[in-house]
């Protein structure tokens, strides 16, 4: 059955949405995720204790993440139903933010498969419009909040505010779209201090996500950074910045299965230089089973996409579970 889903949203994808225009085909799915109950219907899910994995001490049901890229705490919540072991918001930011202009996001087609450049800019309410939401939301998997700060202060209302929440902090210091957060990553040591201080005043774990156009810095210096600082868990990473003319910024975050080799290479030499003490969530190029297969046995902790959930659909989640169970039945 998941097959017969899989191969019809495959026609609507490729014969609906990906024609009408990006942000028309936002719109309505968008709409069809608030709208249709998805979330209620059992096929979408795969319960089995085999799957469970704890990340900094919480527990998840399964070690599948759906990445930042909601805020909606209604989509959230239907999210949480579709068969992930957490999910994530939106990176919030301390003010509202538009984001940057259309076109803020286009479709590509490469050999590997299909994916998205987007120049989103942290399109946001901001903390004090989404904090009372996510203080409403039902947490039916662990909820991680994402964070993105362009000062010290920034990053410590944050947390403060939003980190009680939810169950795990993810801190935004990589996203290629907007500069003063993306410059994190050429701060090694000043990161290593908002890191530490973040740390005191948080009451959930932290999560560092890192950019994956910053291998040999993550690994000489950021990272080491993060352990000093106490972080355990790192995202690595978030989509790799290119130039795209037809954006508004002229450049923009490209994510789909062309970068996921360079997830699986940042994943391989992060778990051999720092070996278990740190926990990794590999993100970036995910739409496959076997790609979440091939992370988990090269060292993942657990395993995040959100391009896959467009371009592959829901009924992702519910693959992927399907192939780690009968892995680990044979086992």
């Amino acid at each position: 059955m998941t097959r017969v889903i899989a191969a019809l949203y495959r026609v609507l994808y490729d014969g609906v949405l990906g024609r009408l225009p990006e942000p028309r085909a936002i719109a309505f799915g968008q709409a069809v995720l608030r709208a249709l109950p998805f979330d209620r219907v059992p096929i979408f899910r795969r319960d089995d204790p085999r799957l469970e994995t704890v990340l900094g001490g919480v527990r998840l049901p399964n070690p599948i993440i759906l990445a930042a890229q909601y805020y909606d705490t209604a989509i959230l919540e239907r999210a949480m139903g579709l068969g992930f072991g957490a999910v994530t918001t939106k990176s919030i930011t301390t003010n509202p933010r538009p984001g940057h202009p259309e076109p803020n996001l286009v479709r590509v087609r490469t050999a590997a498969g299909p994916g998205l450049v987007n120049c989103n800019g942290f399109q946001n309410p901001g903390l004090e419009q989404i904090r009372p939401r996510l203080a409403a939301l039902r947490h039916r998997v662990p909820l991680i909040v994402s964070v993105a700060g362009e000062t010290v202060e920034d990053y410590l209302t944050l947390v403060t505010s939003l980190a009680p929440l939810g169950d795990l902090v993810e801190v935004n210091v990589s996203s290629p779209n907007t500069r003063l957060v993306y410059e994190w990553s050429s701060k090694p040591r000043e990161l290593r201090d908002v890191l530490e201080r973040l740390g005191h005043a948080s009451p959930r774990p932290l999560i560092v996500k890192l950019s994956p156009d910053f291998a040999e810095v993550n690994e000489r210096e950021i990272i080491p950074a993060a352990l000093e600082a106490g972080v355990r868990i790192v995202n690595y990473g978030n989509t790799r910045r290119i130039d795209e003319p037809r954006l508004s910024q002229r450049t923009g975050g490209l994510s789909g299965p062309e970068i996921f080799p360079a997830t699986l290479e940042n994943l391989r030499n992060t778990r051999k230089r720092f070996g278990p003490s740190l926990q990794l969530i590999a993100t970036g190029g995910v739409d496959t089973p076997d790609k979440v297969e091939t992370l988990l046995r090269e060292g993942a902790t657990a395993v995040s996409y959100f391009t896959g959930f467009i371009t592959r659909g829901p009924i992702l989640a519910r693959q992927i579970l399907d192939v780690l169970v009968a892995a680990r039945a044979q086992k």
